[in-house]
C-alpha cells in the first residue's frame, strides 16, 4: 500500500502540466452547434464542452461555503490549450484591462498551462483571445 501511494505521488509530481487538461477532454462531451462551428472556423479544435470547477471558500474560521466556476469549452490550436467563455448578453465583458482582469484572471490562475482565455460571442460571430502576463514594475 505504501509503495502504491509513493508511486501515485511520484507520478502526480512529474506529470506534465497539460495532463490535467487532457484528462478533462475525456469527461467533457459537447454538442456540435453554431458556437462550435464558429470556434472551428477560427482555427480551434473543440476538445470538450461545459465544465464545472467546485471551489470551497472559507472566511476566518467560519464553515466552508461551496461555490463553482464554469467554463464553456476546452479547445486547442497549434498544440496549445485554451479555455472558452461565451459572451453573455446579461453579463457583457468590459474590454478594459481591469474589466478583463476581474472577469477572466481567475481562469488563467487556475489553469496556468493554458495559453489564454477565448471569449466567444455567438451573437456577433466574434472570437477574441485574452492573455495575461506579469510585467516589470518600472516605478
Amino acid at each position: 500500500m505504501i509503495w502504491w501511494v509513493v508511486r501515485r505521488f511520484d507520478r502526480w509530481l512529474h506529470e506534465p502540466a497539460s495532463a490535467r487538461l487532457r484528462r478533462m477532454t475525456y469527461r467533457g462531451n459537447f454538442v456540435q452547434d453554431e458556437t462550435t462551428d464558429m470556434l472551428e472556423a477560427a482555427g480551434f479544435k473543440v476538445l470538450a464542452g461545459k465544465h464545472r470547477i467546485p471551489l470551497g471558500v472559507q472566511v476566518d474560521d467560519e464553515p466552508v461555503m461551496s461555490s463553482r466556476l464554469f467554463f464553456d469549452y476546452l479547445v486547442s490550436k497549434d498544440d496549445k490549450y485554451y479555455l472558452v467563455k461565451l459572451e453573455r448578453p446579461r453579463q457583457p465583458t468590459e474590454w478594459t484591462a481591469s474589466g478583463l482582469r476581474e472577469k477572466y484572471l481567475v481562469y488563467a490562475l487556475l489553469f496556468p498551462e493554458c495559453e489564454g482565455i477565448v471569449v466567444a460571442d455567438p451573437q456577433q460571430n466574434r472570437v477574441r483571445t485574452v492573455r495575461f502576463r506579469v510585467e516589470d514594475d518600472d516605478g
